[in-house]
């Protein structure tokens, strides 16, 4: 019974973790031919770096606070309020010493960038609150709540896109504007709908020390985010300084259609980092954390090959104009988020164990080996280079966390059929990408063979997962 229900509560957090991004991510996801059809590369390409820039700035600029927020509040509920009070102030701190660091978006890096300093701002204060607030509303396990506030972020903001840049044509400032918007929404509801401006107060004596316990968990994280964000965004810079900002626009419409994977993965690991917490101490950890990997690279397995398999249509429905020039590159991205997935997956164990140093080790190495080969492959093959160092840099890091994982957790894996997969979905990527002769026809082999492949990985696991759905049933009929 109790072996039963640690899945059975797996299932229902993703089932609530799944609607909200479903709900959300899907609004963002329709927007894009919106984005290829009215602005241009070089346009676009300045609206993905301002993204990248922010994702950088703000787990640095706001010492990842909110994580802290989140283990604390969850931890010690009898002193919530220091704990919200804390992270909110020092949100504000963030957002102001933002403001002293527009002057750099001047540099010729950032790929003009500058001439929307102050929207950027802006958005860069909406968006930190809006992932405070829900970071608060996620330790307070208002899980609804943040389902709403997301929806109404979405909708404030695709309503405020097609006006501002389909309507009125202000392209790259109603960019900014609708994405400003949102936040503010979402920071709306959450504060007058989850209340949490009652836990609000100003510093006191006793702050300190909750803000010195806060940012001993939360500090070391800030390493980990950025050589995180090395690893998966700086790609975009060697795009700008050796290609081009309308070459970064390219890439970055191109990694739209892949991000549809990252989504999915997002939606689980919301769920699963709260399961892999909680069981981590109990008994057959390691047989939980087994057959979970098995049902999630299985998964993964048949959703990237088929997206391969569909990438020119999805690509010429998505990507107006020059924009769908770019879908070659959109295979091997699929394949670089794909080993980021089995890497996030493992990633899991070291925040559950509280040895987060080895997420760092890994990460950092992965950010140097993108690097390199962005350098080197950018040069010879363009945007596919930019590409292909992803994929290189995310093996990588999956390889060193299966490594390190070993002594913590026992995951076992069927690795003749894994590694099968691995090499078919390889051969998938390369045949699209290079537009072989007959590539459609190898496409739809290498799928049907992951399939196949699939099948005889996951059927150890088909009793308990068909246990699980009978308890499940069960559970709801009472």
């Amino acid at each position: 019974m109790n072996i039963l229900n640690k899945y059975k509560n797996l299932l229902i957090n993703i089932g609530l973790f799944t609607l909200n991004t479903v709900s959300t991510k899907l609004i963002t996801f329709l927007l894009v031919p919106l984005y290829t059809f009215f602005l241009t590369a070089s346009q676009y390409g300045i609206t993905d770096m301002s993204m990248t820039v922010a994702n950088l700035a703000a787990p640095v600029i706001t010492l990842s606070i909110g994580n802290a927020a989140t283990r604390y509040i969850i931890d010690d509920p009898l002193n919530e309020k220091h704990y919200i009070s804390v992270g909110f102030w020092i949100t504000v701190f963030g957002s102001v010493l933002m403001l002293f660091l527009l002057p750099l978006l001047d540099f010729p890096v950032f790929g003009g960038l500058g001439e929307y300093k102050w929207f950027y701002w802006l958005y860069f204060i909406s968006m930190a609150f809006n992932s405070y607030w829900a970071n608060v509303a996620r330790g307070l396990n208002q899980i609804k709540l943040i389902t709403v506030a997301s929806i109404v972020s979405s909708l404030v903001s695709a309503l405020s896109a097609g006006l501002f840049i389909g309507f009125w044509g202000w392209r790259v400032d109603g960019y900014f504007v609708s994405l400003i918007l949102g936040g503010i929404s979402a920071t709306v509801v959450y504060v007058l709908t989850g209340k949490s401006w009652k836990y609000v107060s100003l510093p006191r004596k006793q702050t300190y020390r909750f803000l010195k316990m806060m940012l001993l968990y939360s500090v070391p994280l800030i390493p980990n985010s950025i050589f995180w964000w090395v690893g998966t965004s700086v790609n975009r810079f060697f795009i700008t300084s050796v290609l081009g900002i309308g070459a970064s626009g390219l890439f970055a419409a191109a990694s739209k259609i892949p991000n549809v994977l990252n989504m999915v993965w997002n939606t689980f690991q919301q769920a699963w980092s709260l399961s892999a917490f909680q069981e981590f101490k109990k008994m057959d950890t390691g047989k939980f954390y087994s057959n979970v990997f098995t049902v999630l690279r299985t998964f993964c397995f048949f959703a990237a090959s088929g997206l391969m398999l569909l990438t020119p249509w999805i690509a010429s429905f998505l990507l107006q104009k020059k924009f769908y020039d770019s879908w070659p590159v959109i295979p091997i991205l699929i394949l670089a988020f794909l080993f980021n997935v089995f890497a996030g997956f493992y990633g899991t164990v070291f925040t559950a164990s509280m040895r987060t140093k080895y997420l760092m080790v890994s990460t950092s190495a992965a950010a140097v080996v993108v690097v390199i080969l962005t350098w080197l492959l950018i040069h010879v093959i363009g945007l596919q280079g930019a590409a292909w160092a992803m994929v290189g840099s995310n093996l990588c890091m999956c390889v060193m966390r299966i490594i390190d994982v070993r002594p913590i957790v026992n995951i076992t894996v069927a690795w003749p059929f894994a590694l099968l997969n691995i090499l078919l979905i390889t051969i998938q990527a390369c045949v699209m990408s290079l537009g072989m002769p007959g590539y459609m026809l190898i496409s739809v082999v290498c799928f049907f063979a992951i399939c196949v492949v699939s099948f005889f990985d996951i059927y150890p696991s088909i009793k308990i997962l068909k246990s699980v759905i009978i308890q499940k049933n069960r559970f709801f009929i009472r």
